[in-house]
């Protein structure tokens, strides 16, 4: 019968899982960005993997509150479950982004042509710096370090910048060519929903440092806006 710590391990390595299969699904929508088309093999596969993920999350939870239960856990490995409750379900809805991206890659497609070549001269590159966020989180999931997800938080930042940028060039094709108004309005809700995505990125990372750390990232963010 499993102690404490071989549950705990148990559900590090399943939310490890759950952090790749996430990765899987990023890398599908990057190579159809790189490709500007949609692909129904990749797509497939995207739907398997995300009933992986839903699958772990899941498990996650239900194991979660089985150990709490069971083990009664003191402080820090109490807040440890909660977290991977927490980011076990942001992680779900993370997927739930990425697979609503490819539908929107295949309209881009199918409506224009001509606007299909800006997936990658546009949106390919807010999703590569949006994956090293990611991959950042996870090696320091992996590692317990904390410098590493401190170093993430400037990177949001440069999403942020790139994504206006981004915006403001796609609508500047827009007035050229009001006929592609509509696939430019789909590369814009590509660009915000990556754009989500690594805010989202964010929230799992001021989760982590409070458990490495016990700073409460997100309630000091909140004082800083209280204090502007």
């Amino acid at each position: 019968m499993r102690n404490l710590d071989e549950s705990i391990k148990g559900l590090r390595e399943h939310y490890l899982e759950l952090l790749k299969n996430l990765n899987r699904v990023l890398d599908i929508n990057i190579e159809m960005l790189e490709k500007s088309s949609f692909d129904k093999t990749l797509y497939g596969e995207c739907l398997i993997v995300e009933d992986t993920i839903n699958n772990f999350e899941v498990k996650i939870k239900e194991d979660s509150i089985f150990t709490m239960a069971r083990f009664q856990p003191a402080a820090g490995n109490l807040r440890l479950l909660i977290m991977l409750i927490n980011s076990a379900r942001l992680i779900e809805r993370m997927g739930d982004i990425l697979k609503a991206n490819l539908k929107i890659i295949k309209a881009i497609e199918k409506d224009s042509p001509e606007m299909k070549k800006e997936l990658k001269n546009i949106i390919y590159p807010i999703a590569i710096k949006t994956k090293n966020i990611y991959e950042g989180y996870i090696n320091a999931f992996i590692k317990s370090d904390e410098k590493i997800l401190f170093s993430l938080l400037t990177m949001d930042e440069e999403i942020d910048t790139l994504t206006k940028e981004d915006t403001e060039t796609i609508i500047e094709l827009m007035k050229k060519k009001p006929e592609n108004i509509q696939s430019g309005t789909d590369l814009i809700l590509l660009c915000k929903k990556l754009e989500r995505f690594a805010d989202h990125i964010l929230h799992l990372v001021f989760d982590l440092i409070y458990i490495l750390k016990g700073e409460n990232m997100r309630k000091i963010e909140l004082l800083e806006e209280r204090k502007i």
